[in-house]
């Protein structure tokens, strides 16, 4: 076992005397519970047929079991609280620890991060989608219009052109977003291809590209009102349901790199609990430990409200 961050190793140290006090508490209120209920099964009758002696012993010894039971149960929920605050924070330490000490769990969190970019660089196609169409509708309505315009055939080829310019651009700018995709979609495939079993992100959408735009000029107005009708349509259809659907997969792909960290780090934590129950502990006074470890959780909550405090205080200042 490699040598652990003391604030790690504090933690589990805290978690193995955690899971001691529960053992030997459980242990003693299953014994409790069962006097209590041989007890009760010595309730003497009503009436005149027992002794004030007797029913004094009967109330004696309940109160006894009931106070014992009580005493107990509120020792295991102070582990409760204790528990919850280890799980919270040896998570929170170990998934900043384990990006530097273990690759495959490094290579989780980078993929999952890569799918976020990839994220960014699909939700960048939108508003490139929405030029995209507006430029093709331009084309169209002028394509349309063409032979019924009262502007000079000169000055109509000219806005023609134009309009063949700026859809141009709006074609370049969408393959180099679509190039933006493809190039993370690779940065995934390089970190997981040998670790994922073919887990992958969807592929790049597929858009016109400038040699298409080029074409247009050679074609008939009739041809050419075809092809932009349909450019816009396949662009108007990203941005209606093909973006959401390739985000819901990449969130499913991201999920299961999520998950892959997850299992890592479940089993290097088991690992570390076996470890630390062998070398960390020692034999203590069960109230002894509570103590403790309720004096150290609650010097680790005010460390965490204080830096809520600091961070909230600084936020306007950024």
């Amino acid at each position: 076992m490699n040598a652990l961050p003391a604030a790690i190793a504090s933690l589990l140290q805290d978690e193995a005397y955690a899971n001691l006090c529960r053992e030997s508490l459980t242990e003693e209120l299953d014994k409790i519970r069962s006097t209590k209920e041989r007890i009760l099964t010595t309730r003497p009758p009503f009436g005149m047929l027992a002794s004030s002696e007797t029913r004094s012993m009967f109330r004696t010894s309940l109160r006894a079991a009931l106070d014992n039971e009580a005493g107990l149960q509120g020792r295991l929920d102070q582990i409760t609280q204790i528990d919850a605050w280890l799980k919270e924070d040896i998570e929170k330490a170990l998934q900043n620890y384990l990006p530097a000490s273990s690759s495959d769990f490094r290579i989780c969190h980078e993929a999952s991060m890569t799918v976020t970019n990839w994220e960014h660089a699909v939700q960048a196609l939108h508003e490139l989608a929405v030029a995209l169409a507006r430029d093709a509708h331009a084309l169209n309505v002028l394509v349309k219009g063409g032979t019924a315009s009262q502007q000079k055939p000169s000055l109509v080829q000219q806005t023609r052109r134009r309009a063949i310019t700026n859809l141009r651009a709006t074609v370049l700018a969408m393959q180099a977003g679509i190039a933006g995709v493809a190039e993370v979609q690779k940065e995934f495939v390089r970190l997981c291809d040998s670790q994922a079993d073919g887990l992958q992100l969807p592929g790049a959408p597929a858009f016109r590209d400038a040699t298409w735009v080029d074409g247009l000029a050679k074609l008939t107005d009739h041809q050419c009102a075809t092809e932009t009708q349909a450019c816009e349509t396949e662009a108007r259809i990203f941005c209606a349901t093909g973006m959401i659907a390739l985000l819901r997969e990449g969130g499913e792909v991201r999920e299961a790199c999520i998950d892959a960290g997850r299992a890592i780090l479940a089993k290097y934590w088991r690992q570390l609990r076996v470890h630390a129950a062998q070398h960390y502990v020692k034999e203590r006074e069960v109230d002894e430990v509570i103590a403790e470890l309720s004096a150290h959780r609650q010097v680790a909550e005010a460390a965490r409200r204080q830096a809520s405090f600091e961070t909230a205080t600084m936020a306007p200042l950024r």
